[in-house]
């Protein structure tokens, strides 16, 4: 049983990734923009006491879904940003609760301008949600906190299969933390 992270800014790939590795390896992807995205659509962004809270309930949500998955004996994977070591610490205590591998993919993009251009031509198709510009990914990097723990880590500039493959290469072996 794993439990699997795939974390990194908003459009290097981890989405890709994880659905591939998702639908290879028959794990439930859950992606916190799609639990905010539904969020959103329920109208509580029309409170603004709610407003401030939808990211922070959106990881709680995350949290559930991997806890339910977890108690079945099931993998999970979740998609997220993961900007916060509170989260991520909640997540390997989950983790280490129900004897799960502990796997994190981070998800990163070494060229800019590469980063900048997936974001113009993204459409992720999520209802609700709305594609981030590059000023909001500036932002999200302000409070992205580094990763201080063994990790694969893949680079958006190689092609996806490359980095489906490694990834899923990656999963096959024992991570021993």
């Amino acid at each position: 049983m794993k439990l699997i992270v795939f974390t990194g800014l908003p459009g290097t790939g981890k989405s890709s990734v994880a659905e591939a590795v998702g639908r290879t390896l028959g794990i439930p992807v859950f992606a916190k923009d799609w639990l905010e995205a539904a969020l959103l659509r329920s109208g509580l962004d029309a409170y603004p006491e709610c407003q401030e809270r939808i990211g922070y309930a959106g990881y709680e949500l995350l949290t559930a879904l991997a806890q339910r998955q977890l108690n079945l004996g099931q993998s999970v994977i979740l998609d997220s940003v993961a900007s916060f070591e509170r989260i991520r610490q909640q997540w390997r205590q989950l983790a280490a609760e129900y004897q799960a591998e502990w796997y994190v993919i981070e998800c990163q993009c070494s060229d800019e301008m590469a980063h900048r251009a997936r974001l113009e031509v993204r459409t992720r198709g999520i209802p609700g949600w709305h594609e981030l510009t590059w000023d909001e990914i500036e932002r999200v990097r302000g409070y992205y906190n580094a990763w201080n723990e063994s990790r694969l880590i893949l680079d958006a500039i190689k092609p996806l299969e490359v980095n489906i493959q490694a990834a899923l290469n990656y999963l096959q072996t024992k991570n021993l933390e």
